[in-house]
């Protein structure tokens, strides 16, 4: 499903909604995958592999399962009902940095060197809790310093902004914007 269904547009923005995790069970020479076996059918009563199930993210709670399917339209509805449930997560962009491991090398990318400047917060609730919500104008600023590993030359970096939209609790819509930012990396001039 990997290389087939996750790939469809509808599919993809949807999952780009979720957090995802794997656990892999089918291996039946492996003790690890046994016992991940055993809590598949313990937690799921599911043995068929692929299973899908959502939870939400506060109470860990089973919101919808699904076994394998070939329908792209299945699946995505499968998805969205996973997002009908109540809000599970507070909408929040928080970058301190960006580093990548390939190769069990780190490779340092960008590194916030101030912190968070923000402007346009207001007093709401959000799962009956006191909160900062933003407000209609809201502002968000830091300075970050590329890492010393990177070479001259241009840098893609591909995000994934994922939102809520919400009217007191009541989520009205979920949203995942792609996001590819181009990063220009120039030798510092002679002093």
């Amino acid at each position: 499903m990997e290389n087939g269904i996750f790939l469809e547009p509808e599919v993809e923005q949807l999952l780009g909604q979720f957090e995802l995790f794997e656990i892999f069970t089918d291996d039946a020479n492996s003790e690890v995958e046994a016992k991940y076996r055993s809590h598949q059918i313990e937690y799921s009563g599911y043995y068929a592999n692929p299973t899908y199930i959502v939870l939400d993210s506060a109470d860990q709670l089973e919101v919808t399962r699904e076994s394998f399917t070939n329908s792209g339209d299945e699946f995505a509805e499968f998805l969205g009902e996973g997002l009908q449930d109540r809000p599970a997560f507070e909408s929040r962009l928080q970058i301190d940095g960006l580093s990548i491991v390939e190769d069990g090398k780190a490779v340092t990318v960008l590194t916030r060197e101030q912190p968070w400047l923000h402007e346009g917060q207001v007093a709401g609730t959000y799962r009956e809790a006191v909160v900062e919500q933003l407000g209609t104008r809201f502002f968000a600023s830091t300075t970050f310093r590329v890492g010393e590993q990177l070479e001259e030359g241009e840098y893609i970096i591909r995000v994934r902004f994922v939102g809520g939209l919400y009217r007191g609790d009541e989520r009205l819509r979920t949203f995942s914007l792609p996001i590819k930012l181009a990063l220009q990396i120039e030798a510092p001039s002679p002093s």
